[in-house]
This record gives C-alpha cells, structure tokens and sequence, in this order.
C-alpha cells in the first residue's frame, strides 16, 4: 500500500517498512537483517485506512531548523565501538531540513516527578525528589543512559532538579526564537505539572511572554483537593484551580480513562473516578474548561468510550471536549510483544472511531470525524458539535478547504488559533444564557481558513433553535457554552514508527538542549 522508513522495535535500527493488507486490517510490517521480521495493527478496517491515507494536507515548514544526529550502537556494531551518529530519520531530528510541518503545540516539561505511579506512563515518571527535585528515576530508580531524544535517552532522564522560573524563562525566550509572529501554543508537562509549587508563576511567566495558549497536562490530583494532603474535595483544590485561573491558564487536559474505577486500577494502579470528578468540580468553579483524555487500550476501556461521551455530556460547560488517545507502547507498560512483535492490547484510532459511533447508538456518527487539515492524516481525527436544547448533537462543518489561504503565517496562526478557539468556556456571568440564537451557529474557526462553520442546515443537518431574540454577546455565550469536541490522537512507538508521519509532526517536544523533537521521536527513539 505504501512504503516508509521506519526502526526496529529491539535495536532501534533504521529499517524500511511498508504498509501491507492483510484481510480487513493493514499492518505496518518491516524487517530487521539482526531481529527478524515484525508487524504491528495499523487499522482494523483497510479500506477506511486507504480513503485516510489519501486525505491531502497542508503543510508549513518550520522556521527554524537545529538538527544533530544522535549516537547509538546497534547490536551487529564492533565490540566496544562508541556508536555511529546515525543522521538517518527519526534521529537525526530537532528538527531538520526534511521537517515538513512546524509544531502547532510544544510540550514543556517542567518536572519528571510524579505523584502516581502508574502501570502505562508514556514518560516513565518517576517519584517527587527532596525539595521539588524531580526524581528522574524510574520504578527501579536506575536513570535513563544510552542515545536518544526522550525518558530511554541521554536528554531526558538524567536526575536534575526541576528547571528554576529564570531556566524556563530562558527556555521561553528560545520557543519565541524558533517560532513564527504567532507563538506556539504551550502544554506544561511532565511528570506530573502540579508537583511544583510555583506552578501558577510558570503559568503567569508564560503569559507574560506572549504565549497565548497555555495548557496543563494532569492527573487532577492536586486539583481535586488530594495532594499534599488535603482531603478530596476541600478548599485545597478550589484554591488552586483558582490560582491556576488568575495565572491565565487556558485549559486543563485532565488524564481520564473510564467511568468505572476497574478501569484506572488496570491503567493507574489504584480507584481514582472520585479523584477526577472532583478535580473537574473545582475546574468548573474556576472557570477553567476541561478535556478529558482517555487512554485506550482493548480488553480494559475500548467498551467504554461511549460511556466517557456522555460523561463529558452530563458535565455541563465545563468539560469542552474528550480527546481520545489510543495506547502507544513506549514508556512505563507491563505489556509483553506476542509473536508478531506487536501487543495484543494495541488499538488504532479507526477502531476508537467506529466503537464511538457504536456505542453512542449513532449520535455521534463515524462520517463526522475526520482528519484534521494540517500535518498527517493518519495521526488525529477531529470534530466539533453543537449540542441542542433537546439533547441531541449536530455536527459542525468546517468550509472548504479550497479556500484556505495561500500565506503560510496566516495559515500557522489559524492551526494555533483554532486550538486556542474550541476549549474555551463560557464564563461565571454567561452561565445564565440558555436560549439559543437563530442565526449565529458558526462562530467557530475552521482549523484552516479561521472561517466559520456551515449552519447545520447548509451541511444537510436540522438544528433545533427557537425564535427568542437574543444579543451577539448572548449568542456566542450560548456557543461557547454548548460546542464541545471529540478528537484522538494516534501516538506511535517502536513497533508502527513511520518516519513520514514524524515530518508531518504538528505536535512536538523542547528538548533541554534548546530542539524541537516530535512527540513520537522523543518517546520512542
């Protein structure tokens, strides 16, 4: 179907690969001359995986390119050889000439410390350190050594305190160097974000630089009142949702993995639903807008993703969205390969998409998600809905992409833009506004061309709206209070690396030697 360079899951070696039909699936399949061959699920549904595959996207190439090879030794190397500094994709990467997409969302690790310590963690976090030290070590305590951009790598694992306000200042000032007018938009990462203290300063500092998106990356412990060590649901966590808020935090992309604690005693080691709900609480009374983030993993939650629909649904204005993730098998994981070299528990996001569709007995139908506009069409899908006063949910269209703009900045800014757009939240004063509009249902950027989105009745679709006369401030409070989204990311690790997919990437890493590195190529090399 279609060839790519990708590794091999044991050594790491740049090995090709290509995309192969079997049956109704498509596996990526490759072979190492030292490992042998190996094959991980790229879709259950082939013909799906080939009308995706052929989505066309735009591109915007970044502005600034830092590249440098990474040593690493591969097994069939001399006895005691240092390594070669392989310049192959994916490591010679931060990012290079062959980038074809700048990052819309950088990921800003401030801490590898954790107050969990779950079976799946993409980062490996490790326990908090004496005096906001990040730990940096794993469950066994032993740091990350040999070659490599992420946790498994030189960057990344060595024990180090957290970064200080005046080192991420610094760290801010270079994201400014190597971007465009319109800034990145920042996830504050980890670890766990909120073991730091000066997590509001960190918020505040990157608003004062002029980033305009800022998002918290949690578990929603410590928003939910339990971290230190006060009790869940008391003004401890209010205080700091608040907090938070007055920094001018954007959003909170809160993990959230079912609505049934056998779900987080599989995936997090211990119950935690009261934890989330309660963090979700104390949101919703800051004024801060929430996404649930779901890990997906088949046999533990893929029969619950209808249910986490109308979870989000049940919440109100505060929950915007739900962002769907299937499991990607880097980092912390207690799973083993089978005989394949893949891992029984992998599901891709077609499977996540049709399982939506199935398990919302069809209101969130599978022909409304769709690939997003810029970077890689096999990586996200995405969609926006309006839900109406009767409960049900119409879809919101995007316009055509053919009249997306031709300047790559305008194009950049309105990729950021729309990010920034679709989780805000309606606030304290708007929470009153019930009725909707009759003529203001697209008020939404497209992803694109930052125009609004069809009326439903232009995409085909009925819209239950009443004839009450309301005011432009009236009708965008109603919007921004009844549009949410359903959108997934699909990860890649060792197994299903496909270097195109990683010169498309739109989501990336800053590396503390001052590189942007796609979030696969951190994890995985």
């Amino acid at each position: 179907m279609e060839r790519f360079q990708s590794i091999c899951a044991v050594c790491g070696r740049p090995i090709p690969a290509a995309y192969v039909r079997r049956g109704d699936a498509v596996y990526a399949e490759k072979t190492c001359p030292e490992h042998g061959p190996s094959r991980a699920l790229a879709s259950e549904n082939a013909e799906e995986f080939e009308r995706w595959l052929r989505f066309p996207s735009v591109t915007v190439p970044p502005r600034v390119t830092a590249a440098r090879g990474v040593r690493k030794v591969f097994p069939t190397d001399a006895d005691g050889a240092e390594g070669i500094l392989n310049t192959e994709c994916p490591y010679h990467c931060g990012v290079c000439e062959n980038h074809l997409m700048t990052a819309c969302c950088v990921l800003l690790n401030v801490t590898s410390a954790c107050n969990q310590h779950c079976p799946y963690c993409f980062a490996d976090a490790g326990e908090p350190g004496p005096s906001g030290s990040s730990g940096a070590s794993g469950p066994s305590g032993q740091s990350g050594s040999s070659g490599g951009f992420g946790p498994s790598g030189g960057e990344a694992r060595r024990s180090f305190d957290d970064p200080g306000l005046a080192e991420i200042g610094r760290r801010l000032d270079r994201l400014i160097e190597l971007g465009e007018e319109r800034k990145f938009n920042i996830q504050l990462n980890g670890g766990e974000p909120t073991v730091r203290d000066d997590l509001p300063e960190i918020v505040r500092l990157c608003k004062e630089k002029g980033f305009e998106y800022v998002q918290l990356n949690t578990n929603g412990r410590r928003l939910a009142g339990v971290y230190p060590d006060a009790d869940l649901g008391g003004d401890a966590g209010a205080a700091y949702a608040k907090s938070l808020k007055a920094a001018g935090l954007s959003a909170v992309f809160l993990q959230f993995d079912g609505v049934d604690d056998s779900v987080y005693e599989k995936l997090r080691g211990e119950p935690l639903l009261e934890i989330k709900k309660a963090a979700i609480r104390n949101c919703g009374a800051a004024g801060l807008p929430v996404t649930l983030v779901p890990t997906v993993l088949k046999g533990v939650n893929l029969d619950s993703v209808g249910a986490i629909v109308d979870f989000m649904l049940a919440q109100g204005r505060t929950v915007k969205g739900v962002h769907f993730q299937p499991a990607s098998f880097f980092g912390r994981r207690p799973d083993e390969r089978n005989a394949d070299g893949d891992y029984d528990g992998r599901v891709t996001m077609f499977a996540v998409m049709e399982e939506i569709e199935k398990q919302t007995g069809g209101r969130v139908g599978r022909d409304a998600l769709a690939p997003i506009s810029t970077g890689h069409p096999l990586c996200c899908f995405c969609a926006a809905f309006l839900r109406e006063r009767d409960g049900s949910l119409t879809p919101m269209r995007g316009s055509n992409e053919c009249c997306a703009p031709a300047d790559p900045l305008e194009i950049v800014r309105r990729d950021r833009d729309f990010v920034l757009n679709k989780w805000e939240t309606a606030g304290p004063a708007e929470d009153c506004r019930c009725a909707p509009p009759e003529d203001c249902r697209g008020n939404t950027p497209d992803e694109i061309t930052g125009e609004a989105p069809e009326a439903p009745e232009a995409a085909g679709e009925a819209s239950e709206f009443t004839d009450t006369a309301l005011s432009f401030d009236d009708a965008i409070a109603y919007l921004r209070g009844n549009m949410f989204t359903i959108s997934g990311m699909a990860f890649m690790d060792a197994g299903n690396l496909d270097a195109e997919r990683l010169r498309r990437c739109r989501v990336q890493v800053f590396t503390e030697e001052g590189r942007l590195v796609p979030f696969c190529g951190y994890y995985t090399v």
